[in-house]
């Protein structure tokens, strides 16, 4: 671990030399400029100890950091510390007197005053101990058990990344920087610790509880430390000697063996591709009121409870692949700056989908997935202007990703997955930025393609695809790259009736005809799904004219090209199946045609075709009698669990299915309320596809909202509930806001909040009299510290119900005075329209 020289700053030198008393002659308030150099020493950190334990009554950390480091600078024998911790209490050498000590809270900082250790000027070790405080908040999230939660078991996490991590303890924060860490922390009976590294000791202190320390064997930069607290259930499983773990809060319900087993067959995927697994375990830790998705910490996972459970679905199982893949790109070698986010960030986006090929690509095509990355127009792959906190946009993700895919593409697996192999050979516990990364796949790119590549880095505006309907059927074509984001070329192929292969090129600027030579031929856009090229339709004129001129053509227009569809690949199956089942697909060819697609989410939104073709106007009765047959028993299998976040609705089928007679024994089960569980999530999800008549919906969904064990069951009941108001007899509107209005008097659950006030918006009465019985849940809201995260939206949300009656907002802020609110909160609530 090295850290940067801190060169000579006005403001940063006046308070270290005011209470540090270093640099004395700097203190005047003169002019600093005679203050040649810098006001602390370049230092390597060579480990972090931790010891502590939560206080919940106070809601902090109280610690103390022993860290061990080496003045390695010529500059005045001092350190500054990167610390935003609540209090610093004392400064001391370990085992020996206090040192002077500054905090400066404006910028984060605690400065150390070494200038009386022996062993400073010598460049030896520094053992130093600090004792300090640090509050709960986002970098340590504290939640207690919560009023409304089905699993009422309390935890405290750590959220480190990019630059958390000195909220809780005072360190040198950049992830170049590595060193040993452990963590000792008291907790009480019957909870548990789980952190980075090996379980150290395990000591049993009586009625006080256990002290549980972690240790690690490597060095790691301090984004990548972690631990939780908690009444943890685990379930162990192995990939070959690799102990696994799935770690949860206690009740919480989920498919944990199966989420295992997904995990062991993805690091055996990654291993194959790249080295073998570099830590000595791997624990997923699912948290609650998690603030993002997930975050990888080395050797353990912290993730999202609401969108972890389910590795059926495919939300789930990727976001898992996702931070699992991190144990190489991101923890094993670190990104050298900030800047450089995209290396781990793309990578990890990039192996997610190798992950998951059983479900997407049966058929062993081996397409790249281009299809499936999020990019967005503006977002730069490396964007150097914007803040650590500031760089997670799709350029760090998908579009790394796509520009990963390029290169992969051009140099060929081997070479691609070579290159990957020898920077996480020569990097093991290091660091890697831009330029070096894009330097490891130079010999296989050659000198253009590697220009290309540097310069796609940087772009930021999108291809776009210009489309023009043709006279005689297809479509002419421009393809546009103003910033050069593309580094592989955009092709088409043709696949004839005899099997044959023409292909095109869209050439950047150049008008191309796209259309087939003959009616049987059959389009397929992209053969390696190397780009994104759903995301070049950023024009809603070009999105129409391609999804009417060029979409068809990527479907069989003949019954002898559905041979050939099923031989192009899952990844083309799903795109072209978007626009419609081959057409003159018979009822009874739909089964084994669905069978022999090669991704699951083809044949889920093949199902939702089939749905719109059994209700096409003018098909006949004995027709649409067939259809609805061969629909009823594939949907009463509920297949393809992976492909539903594909659909949107199978509300189509209900035109020819009744979903109510064919599901009656879910919507009875639902009606319950499943307080004891007995459909499972993804069950659910599934179920949600499909619309009941308003009162059944509410009758059924409603008391899935309130009683559920499942955090994720409530939101996703009211998620739907509210997909229904637009439709919604004006008559039957109170009942619905009642029961979103028990929702929130009765939640403390962020998710579940979130959820019930844009559902109590969607269903407001025109005036703030007909809202409330809202209102007065808001009030209970903004008093319950344990819903402190979702108090901006609550108030914001009082002030659109309340509908401009000033003195309806007043009476509102009058009834939460004195509570105990930030202030973010108490400032909205002086200037609500500052909620926009």
């Amino acid at each position: 671990m090295h850290v940067t020289v801190q060169k000579h700053r006005p403001g940063a030198l006046r308070w270290a030399c005011l209470l540090l008393g270093t640099l004395a002659a700097a203190c005047s308030g003169e002019d600093p400029a005679p203050l040649d150099g810098s006001i602390a020493s370049a230092f390597d950190v060579a480990r972090y100890d931790l010891r502590g334990e939560f206080d919940w009554e106070r809601s902090r950390l109280v610690a103390t950091l022993g860290i061990t480091l080496s003045l390695t600078g010529d500059g005045p024998r001092s350190v500054v510390l990167d610390s935003a911790v609540a209090e610093v209490k004392d400064v001391r050498l370990k085992g020996g007197g206090a040192l002077p000590h500054a905090v400066d809270p404006e910028r984060d900082a605690l400065a150390i005053d070494l200038s009386s250790v022996p062993e400073a000027a010598a460049g030896e070790p520094i053992a130093i101990e600090i004792d300090y405080e640090a509050l709960s908040g986002d970098a340590l999230r504290a939640v207690p058990a919560r009023l409304g939660d089905p699993v009422a078991v309390r935890a405290v996490y750590t959220v480190s990344e990019p630059l958390g991590a000195s909220r809780w303890m005072p360190c040198h924060n950049a992830p170049s920087d590595r060193a040993v860490f452990s963590v000792a922390m008291r907790v009480d009976g019957g909870e548990a610790l789980i952190a980075n590294g090996d379980l150290a000791s395990d000591e049993d202190l009586g009625a006080a509880g256990r002290l549980l320390r972690y240790e690690t064997a490597y060095p790691l930069p301090t984004y990548l430390m972690a631990f939780a607290i908690g009444d943890f259930e685990v379930e162990h499983g192995a990939a070959g000697d690799l102990p696994l773990a799935v770690w949860r809060r206690r009740g919480l319900p989920g498919d944990h063996g199966k989420l295992l087993d997904e995990i062991a067959r993805a690091i055996g995927r990654f291993e194959e591709l790249l080295v073998p697994y570099p830590f000595e375990k791997y624990a997923l830790v699912l948290l609650p009121d998690f603030s993002v998705g997930g975050i990888e910490h080395a050797g353990i996972s912290f993730q999202r409870e609401e969108r972890s459970t389910q590795p059926a679905l495919a939300s789930d199982l990727l976001l898992t692949t996702h931070e699992l893949a991190h144990q190489w790109f991101g923890d094993l070698v670190t990104v050298e700056t900030w800047d450089d986010l995209w290396i781990k960030e793309g990578m990890a986006t990039l192996l997610e989908q190798e992950a998951v090929r059983a479900y997407t690509d049966e058929s062993g095509a081996g397409t790249l997935n281009g299809d499936e990355l999020g990019v967005h127009p503006g977002d730069a792959v490396r964007d150097v202007s914007l803040a650590p906190g500031e760089k997670y946009t799709s350029g760090p993700y998908g579009r790394a990703a796509w520009l990963l895919t390029q290169i992969r593409s051009l140099t060929g697996e081997e070479a691609f997955w070579s290159a990957l192999r020898g920077v996480l050979e020569a990097r093991r516990f290091g660091t890697i930025g831009t330029d070096d990364f894009l330097d490891a796949f130079a010999p296989a790119l050659g000198p253009e393609a590697t220009a290309r590549a540097r310069r796609a880095v940087a772009a930021r505006a999108l291809p776009s695809l210009a489309v023009e309907p043709a006279p005689a059927g297809g479509a002419f074509v421009t393809l546009r790259d103003p910033d050069g984001a593309l580094v592989a070329p955009l092709e088409l192929a043709w696949v004839a009736a005899d099997g044959a292969t023409r292909a095109q090129t869209l050439a950047p600027g150049e008008r191309v005809e796209v259309a087939p030579r003959h009616p049987s031929e059959l389009l397929v856009v992209d053969p390696q799904d190397r780009h994104p090229e759903w995301a070049f339709l950023g024009a809603e004129r070009d999105l129409e004219a391609y999804a009417a001129a060029v979409a068809p053509l990527r479907v069989p227009s003949d019954p002898g090209g559905v041979e050939r569809f099923l031989d192009v690949g899952g990844a083309h199956q799903l795109a072209a199946l978007q626009a419609g089942l081959p057409e003159g697909l018979a009822p009874e060819q739909f089964a084994p045609f669905v069978e022999a697609l090669d991704a699951d989410a083809a044949r889920a939104v093949a199902i939702a075709a089939a749905c719109d073709a059994a209700c096409a106007p003018g098909l006949g009765a004995e027709v649409r009698d067939a259809w609805a047959g061969v629909l009823a028993g594939v949907l009463a299998e509920a297949p393809y669990s992976y492909g539903l976040d594909y659909v949107d609705s199978y509300a189509a089928c209900g035109a020819v299915v009744s979903p109510e007679a064919l599901f009656a024994d879910d919507w009875a089960a639902l009606e319950t309320g499943l307080a004891s569980g007995g459909v499972s999530d993804a069950r659910l999800q599934f179920l949600s596809k499909f619309r009941l008549s308003p009162d059944r919906a509410l009758s059924a969904w409603g008391q899935v909202a309130l009683a559920s064990r499942s955090v994720r069951a409530r939101v996703l009941a009211i998620r739907h509930l509210t997909a229904y108001l637009d439709g919604l007899d004006p008559a039957d509107r109170p009942a619905w806001r009642a029961l979103f209005a028990r929702v929130l008097r009765e939640t403390d659950v962020a998710d579940v909040l979130g959820a019930a006030l844009r559902a109590a918006l969607a269903s407001a009465a025109p005036t703030a009299a007909g809202n409330e019985e809202a209102l007065a849940a808001l009030t209970r809201v903004l008093r319950s510290p344990a819903a402190r995260s979702a108090h901006p939206a609550a108030v914001c949300a009082a002030f659109a119900l309340t509908a401009g009656d000033d003195r309806a907002f007043a009476r509102f802020a009058a009834g939460v005075e004195g509570a105990d609110l930030t202030d973010v909160t108490l400032s909205l609530l002086r200037s609500p329209a500052a909620c926009g």
